[in-house]
């Protein structure tokens, strides 16, 4: 593949997040900022994928809309994920205008990512992180906190898509095939 097709492949940036965040506002600037920088490497087909739950992947799922980056969203299997009602009606909303949603049990949503977008408050042992990392997946670190941002690795543009598929479409019915249709 040459590096024009590769260019072309729709590329994944998926994203983890804590829970408690202390300022989601600030926190949503930081990711909005990153979300540029990472599209302008990735490309313009790139599509974002997250989990909906409460804290900071609510806060990445504003800033996808707002920029107008597709989203893939990965349900709980439970709504009961949410204390706050305004945080449900929220997750409802922003799932309501995704490119595709589909209820997953919990588990690694990185395998497939070229890139990954981490907001954590800075414990050394974080699992999606380490799988990132075990599987050479350029990874963005913000601590949730002070908002420091970090590369792991830096993303190189020119490589193929992990996931292998030359189209959304591709991707799309894949994923679809993996998780039953959207809910």
């Amino acid at each position: 593949m040459t590096m024009s097709e590769a260019g072309r492949q729709p590329k994944l940036l998926a994203f983890a997040g804590h829970r408690e965040i202390p300022d989601k506002a600030a926190l949503g600037a930081v990711i909005r900022a990153e979300l540029l920088s990472i599209r302008e490497n990735l490309g313009r087909g790139m599509i974002a994928i997250s989990r909906a739950a409460t804290g900071a992947d609510l806060v990445f799922l504003r800033a996808c809309v707002e920029l107008r980056i597709p989203a893939i969203v990965l349900l709980p299997l439970s709504e009961n994920d949410f204390e706050d009602p305004a945080e449900q009606e929220l997750a409802r909303h922003l799932t309501g205008v995704a490119l595709a949603k589909h209820v997953s049990p919990e588990g690694n949503l990185v395998e497939w990512a070229d890139v990954l977008l981490f907001a954590s408050d800075g414990t050394p042992s974080e699992e999606t992180a380490e799988d990132a990392r075990d599987l050479g997946i350029p990874t963005r670190l913000i601590h949730a906190t002070t908002l420091e941002t970090r590369w792991t690795i830096p993303p190189d543009a020119s490589r193929r898509a992990r996931h292998g598929f030359d189209t959304r479409q591709d991707l799309l019915d894949f994923l679809d095939g993996r998780f039953g249709g959207n809910p």
